[in-house]
């Protein structure tokens, strides 16, 4: 086979598919930027990061609820989560890592307490623990008022960690900068403390 003329290009590498990571590389960059500026006050920054990235959350949310409702729902938490914590957020690492993650935490954190729920009222079964209390009173107005004005600060912190942001143990003492065994000795204290003062449900 005769090999190609000088100039002509080679039929071989003709067709070779051209890398891709250049485009991914660029949103990338300009994602960190709009990150950095909406971090430091700029608003505009932050819509164009969520008209950027709305259609991509929806859609991994939509894979994890199979709902339209609650994937919009979750999808408008999740961004109402992310600009209270913004300043939270470390550049050195993607925004979308940072985001994804606080969308699939609050998804965790639904279907959580969903099961919870359901398992602990199934078939009329009534559990009085301050578990079970707190998750059937959620939707009640000043429930964690109360446990605010029952509980002392490091055990209501913990306690608001672990259920109300959906935390495990490991996450919680690193919010809290305890270790996982001050935070169980916490959530202890708080559970027995409130199952001596909420009043149980009564169903029937």
């Amino acid at each position: 086979m005769a090999a190609p003329t000088q100039g002509q290009p080679d039929s071989s590498r003709e067709f070779a598919p051209a890398p891709d990571t250049t485009e991914r590389d660029t949103a990338r960059a300009e994602e960190l930027a709009l990150a950095v500026a909406a971090k430091e006050g700029c608003m505009e920054s932050f819509e164009q990061l969520v008209a950027r990235l709305e259609g991509r959350l929806f859609a991994f949310l939509y894979q994890k609820t199979s709902d339209h409702h609650i994937a919009q729902d979750l999808l408008q938490s999740t961004f109402v989560t992310a600009y209270r914590k913004l300043h939270r957020y470390n550049p050195q690492y993607a925004f979308t890592t940072w985001i994804y993650t606080i969308a699939s935490r609050l998804a965790i954190n639904h279907f959580r307490r969903k099961r919870l729920f359901e398992s602990e009222y199934a078939d009329g079964v009534t559990d009085t623990t301050p578990r079970s209390e707190l998750i059937a009173s959620e939707k009640a107005e000043g429930v964690w008022s109360r446990a605010r004005t029952l509980l002392p600060v490091s055990q209501f912190t913990a306690l608001w960690h672990f259920y109300g942001e959906g935390r495990n143990l490991a996450e919680t003492a690193d919010v809290m900068n305890k270790s996982v065994g001050s935070v169980k000795v916490l959530l202890h204290r708080a559970r027995r403390k409130l199952a001596e003062v909420l009043p149980t449900n009564d169903t029937h």
